[in-house]
């Protein structure tokens, strides 16, 4: 089978497509307050104001990549959850959450596919992807499940692979879901220095205290400092999580994700 071995140029245009501004918050009374449910154009999903050219340029480049529909021909699979970043991340604009319409419906049968859709999966419900809890050993487990298959599919000749059987971990209360955050501001996360960070957590400790606030920061376990994006904070920078979520969202190899999902 095919891969794709995505050039550093690449994923950092995925990551550059994740640099988007984030939606404002009604200020009232010397507090923040939700404004409720918004009209017209999405205060969302465009670049800084104050990039240079160049850098106007990437986000663009970058941004076109985030909505990209890959292919088997492009290195899609061997198992995947859908076949573009926009797909998952698209409400209320390029780079948030489900849309509307869930994309994972019709995809289980694009290019030939011959896969089911899972009951948890509906037109009208959020992308997810799921995660056993426990092997069949009884082990914990906690990995991605990947909902699809490349079997079927063009370019795809001779691929026999088949889905898990989530109707039957369903009934066994072994799946757990997770939906789509939206990667808006991600690039500024970044930027925050570690040691903000752990100024931030040791301010006002006696107040915390007193409401029950604590936590931990999450560390690397290679070179000790503070990890942040994920949906357990795993990885430090947008590169290597772009990198992590070509592989296991739509099975893509790249550079820093060598490995296919299904050997």
């Amino acid at each position: 089978m095919k891969t794709k071995l995505a050039t550093p140029l690449l994923l950092a245009s995925a990551v550059a497509a994740i640099l988007f501004q984030s939606e404002t918050v009604s200020q009232s009374g010397g507090g923040a307050r939700d404004p409720g449910l918004r009209f017209g154009p999405a205060d969302a999903g465009g670049p800084l104001a104050d990039l240079t050219d160049n850098e106007r340029r990437f986000f663009e480049h970058g941004k076109e990549d985030f909505e990209e529909a890959e292919d088997v021909g492009d290195g899609v699979g061997p198992r995947m959850n859908l076949d573009g970043c926009g797909g998952c991340h698209s409400q209320p604009a390029t780079g948030g959450s489900s849309p509307a319409v869930n994309p994972q419906v019709a995809f289980a049968g694009k290019d030939g596919g011959t896969d089911r859709v899972p009951s948890f999966i509906t037109p009208r419900g959020p992308v997810r992807e799921a995660r056993f809890i426990r092997n069949p050993d009884g082990s914990p487990d906690g990995g991605v499940h990947a909902l699809f298959t490349i079997t079927g599919r063009e370019g795809a000749d001779g691929c026999n692979l088949r889905q898990p059987d989530f109707e039957r971990e369903l009934a066994r209360n072994n799946v757990i879901f997770r939906i789509p955050t939206p990667v808006f501001g991600a690039g500024l996360i970044e930027q925050v220095e570690d040691a903000a960070i752990l100024a931030n957590q040791a301010a006002f400790a006696s107040a915390k205290a007193n409401l029950g606030i604590s936590g931990r920061v999450n560390r690397n376990g290679n070179d000790g400092t503070i990890t942040r994006f994920g949906w357990k904070a795993q990885n430090q920078t947008l590169l290597l999580f772009s990198g992590e979520a070509y592989n296991v969202e739509m099975g893509i190899t790249n550079e820093l994700f060598q490995s296919e999902r299904d050997q």
